[in-house]
């Protein structure tokens, strides 16, 4: 490893710790989204970049870049909300992250994939101001529910309420696993797409 890659790396390190901190004690905005420009690189070419009041979508068959994204999330202190069938995610140790297993095993907790207004009222009632929601699982979703509307109506809601805040929802989704009526309505939702090289 050269010691440019080493130097920028520690850098970054030093950075994340530092929007942990600012955040933390409450230091002004202003500062906070300068060292968020800082350690997000706006010159990197590879870095996601998130913007508040936006949706996303991932197309991916498993959720590994939908979870290195909300787990960089986490990591700097954002308050997220995550709904996803990976019960032993190490987002749980996450302070500023509420985990919702989506399961039918009850002794994990969290919801069956069929209870969408309990989840909506779970999200609702935890979402904060510019917070960040995470559901992975969406594909799981739909083929366990009877009403495809009732799925859409339910991402919907969820949305309007995360814009209402001024947050950010990340949908990660494999597009093969459901039907195109269903992707179409999606897409017509979450109106930017996170492109991944490898999946």
């Amino acid at each position: 490893m050269s010691d440019n890659k080493v130097y920028k790396e520690g850098y970054r390190d030093g950075i994340k710790f530092a929007l942990l901190a600012a955040r933390t004690y409450g230091v002004s905005d202003e500062f906070i989204k300068r060292m968020e420009r800082e350690y997000f690189g706006e010159d990197d070419e590879t870095a996601v970049k998130l913007v508040y009041g936006e949706t996303y979508l991932i197309y991916e068959k498993r959720n590994l870049k939908g979870m290195e994204i909300i787990s960089g999330v986490a990591a700097q202190g954002f308050p997220a909300i995550v709904m996803s069938r990976d019960t032993k995610s190490s987002l749980k140790s996450f302070k500023n992250v509420k985990l919702a297993a989506i399961t039918y095993d009850e002794a994990l907790g969290g919801f069956n994939p069929t209870q969408l207004s309990q989840m909506q009222e779970y999200v609702i009632s935890n979402l904060t101001e510019k917070g960040v929601l995470y559901i992975d699982c969406i594909d799981y979703i739909f083929s366990t529910s009877t009403s495809v509307q009732n799925v859409i109506k339910f991402l919907t809601v969820l949305k309007d309420k995360v814009l209402d805040k001024t947050g950010i929802f990340i949908l990660s989704l494999n597009k093969d696993a459901i039907g195109k009526a269903e992707l179409s309505m999606i897409e017509k939702e979450f109106k930017n797409t996170i492109k991944i090289k490898t999946d």
